[in-house]
């Protein structure tokens, strides 16, 4: 019978025990997916189901997945950056500047650079990555916005029957233990649609018994917050989902490792495999029609004694060493080798994304761009993704969480998020075109100032008029010293 495809078919093999307070089939699945994920990640041996051949109980697992991983996450939202400006000129502005100024406090009291890193990369690893923004007006003002990162396996989206992408609510899961057993802790986020045309914010939070939390009529067996509004600024609910792939239909992502599970587990086995050939090469295989050694203590069958300096008494006609396999470099070489070759292939995961390159392919802009191709298609595609999450963030922050909770506002301020280039720069490259075209006069020093400047340069702030002077005063001596070398008035002998 042919099975259903899943999000999740290619790992239900390797799945765990099922969380069996998650009703519905296919988020018992994702959960478990998550988790299989990050094991693999992080290389627990138990996820792999390493064949042990011969006498090797200590199979070796490659961390392939955190190659992979890792290089797309090198690759994908690299120099993240906040930019802010006026809505309606789409230029810098007094509010919007403040605005950065705002956001930057926050980022460093909140660690946000250091949590979206983190963030991103698990998102990558997991499939899904979640922020969630909260206020406490308690707080002293300065303080009161913060952000979570959270693991995706709490979130339960409420959505509309017609359309999986319209999320009418949200659900924060967590499974506890208590003194009356186990619980569900529940927050819950909900829009209520006002005459504006907008929609308030509640939410609620209670305990749930395990197995009723899911049901749409679900009451709380211990209520922690009853349904409330927040702020009327707050018109978004505050938790963002930032998927690793956008499939149609499916309103979770997918893992960056989905789909090469069994890949990876070859080159586990074969590496393995590999091992324990090498190690019998060296210790040797042997053969005899004779019987087994009797320990003469015990008169019981006992194990050969085989090693350097022994001698080795049978009653039988021989006793050779058996050939084992040969050329092991060759042939599990190649055949390991052919598997990481697919892995990387089927990952867009080149060798020079991973730091294997040579110079001449690294100096030269169109043999690195032809061969980082894969990787910088598959980053600028969840780049996108990233970036139209977090730009809606972002703008929930300056235009709502600010004016709600910290009492303060930017007028007509826009937010939009953006990222670098993840590949290095050639400086001396970039220096011979920048030179080039300021001596042709295609740029003027100005522009040249701020590219400089993105190659690590800094200049101080009166540098343009003390070039201005200097390179005036140079002129005015050569022109000096030219006028007196072609009159004769210089004191240079003449003959």
């Amino acid at each position: 019978m042919a099975t259903t495809f899943t999000p999740y078919t290619t790992a239900a093999d390797l799945f765990g025990t099922k969380p069996q307070w998650v009703p519905m089939v296919l988020d018992q699945e994702r959960l478990q997916s998550y988790q299989l994920y990050e094991e693999m990640y992080w290389n627990v041996p138990d996820v792999f189901k390493v064949s042990l051949r011969g006498t090797n109980t200590l199979p070796i697992y490659v961390p392939s997945a955190r190659t992979i991983v890792d290089t797309t996450h090198r690759f994908t939202g690299a120099g993240f950056g906040v930019i802010a400006f006026d809505r309606e000129t789409g230029k810098p502005s007094n509010d919007s500047q403040a605005a950065l100024v705002a956001l930057q406090d926050l980022f460093r009291r909140e660690r946000f650079k250091s949590k979206n890193n983190a963030n991103r990369r698990y998102g990558i690893m997991r499939g899904d990555a979640i922020w969630h923004v909260t206020g406490d007006l308690a707080k002293a003002e300065g303080s009161r916005i913060t952000f979570t990162t959270l693991d995706p396996g709490m979130y339960f989206p409420i959505t509309d029957p017609n359309d999986v992408d319209r999320i009418l609510g949200v659900h924060l899961v967590e499974y506890i233990e208590t003194a009356d057993g186990p619980r569900i802790r529940r927050l819950t986020y909900r829009k209520v649609p006002r005459s504006d045309g907008l929609n308030t914010i509640t939410v609620e939070e209670g305990l749930f018994e395990v197995d009723k939390w899911g049901k749409p009529d679900a009451v709380a067996k211990t209520v922690l917050r009853p349904p409330t509004p927040l702020p009327n600024d707050i018109t978004s609910i505050p938790v963002y989902h930032i998927r690793n792939y956008e499939e149609p239909g499916n309103p979770f992502g997918s893992s960056e490792l989905r789909g090469l599970e069994r890949l990876m587990g070859a080159v586990n086995q074969t590496m393995s495999d590999e091992d324990l050939a090498l190690a019998l090469e060296g210790i040797g295989m042997y053969a005899t029609d004779g019987s087994e050694p009797i320990d003469k203590a015990t008169g019981k069958p006992t194990t050969w004694k085989l090693g350097p300096g022994r001698v080795v008494h049978t009653d039988g006609t021989f006793f050779n060493r058996v050939g084992g396999v040969s050329g092991l470099g060759d042939s599990y070489g190649e055949h390991y080798n052919r598997l990481w070759e697919a892995l990387k292939q089927a990952s867009g995961t080149p060798d020079v994304a991973i730091g294997r390159v040579d110079v001449s392919v690294a100096e030269s802009g169109i043999a690195l761009a032809l061969q980082l191709g894969p990787m910088l298609a598959k980053a600028s595609e969840k780049n996108t993704l990233l970036i139209d999450v977090m730009t809606q963030m972002m703008f929930d922050v300056v235009n709502m969480w600010m004016p709600a909770y910290e009492q303060t506002s930017f007028d007509g301020v826009g937010v939009d998020c953006v990222v670098g280039d993840a590949v290095p720069v050639d400086r001396k490259a970039r220096f011979a075109e920048l030179n080039d075209m300021l001596d042709r006069g295609v740029i003027d020093t100005e522009y040249y100032r701020t590219e400089c400047t993105k190659l690590g340069y800094v200049f101080p702030d009166d540098i343009g008029p003390r070039a201005e002077r200097e390179f005036s005063a140079r002129n005015q001596d050569q022109f000096a010293d030219r006028v007196a070398t072609e009159s004769g008035d210089d004191d240079e002998p003449t003959a």
